[in-house]
């Protein structure tokens, strides 16, 4: 991503992270909309953009690793979860001949792992940047 705000503009990577979670909330919103039949594009658009997210976030993080032992911690555990739900995407990346209802439980689980990463990262990653 060439445009990802470098560390010392903070406020607008911070502000590109916090557009990005909306962006990516709505797609989920429109594929739970759309039908069983007709929601591949959108898998395709939310596993890509997670994938360029996760690289954003990554270069992001470097800067809270700085703040002491809780920017370390958070950090660490943040990359945990990216891991986790990067592990899911080439899952379900590897799953297209599976049971479309198998299929769409595990991409609702990811949604819902996706959901509770960004909520942690608004309320302890970001305060940390702005802290920066």
């Amino acid at each position: 991503m060439a445009n990802t705000p470098t560390i010392s503009n903070t406020d607008g990577a911070v502000k590109l992270v916090r557009d990005d979670h909306r962006h990516i909330l709505a797609l989920f919103q429109l594929y739970r909309a759309t039908p069983a039949d007709s929601r591949q594009s959108y898998v395709e658009q939310i596993l890509q953009r997670l994938s360029d997210h996760f690289h954003m976030e990554e270069r992001l993080t470097e800067d809270v690793r700085h703040h002491g032992n809780e920017g370390r911690i958070l950090v660490e555990q943040l990359l945990v979860e990216h891991e986790e739900i990067k592990a899911m995407i080439d899952e379900l990346q590897q799953a297209e001949n599976d049971d479309d209802e198998s299929l769409d439980a595990f991409f609702e689980d990811m949604m819902q792992t996706v959901r509770a990463h960004f909520i942690a990262e608004e309320r302890d990653l970001f305060p940390l940047l702005n802290k920066g």
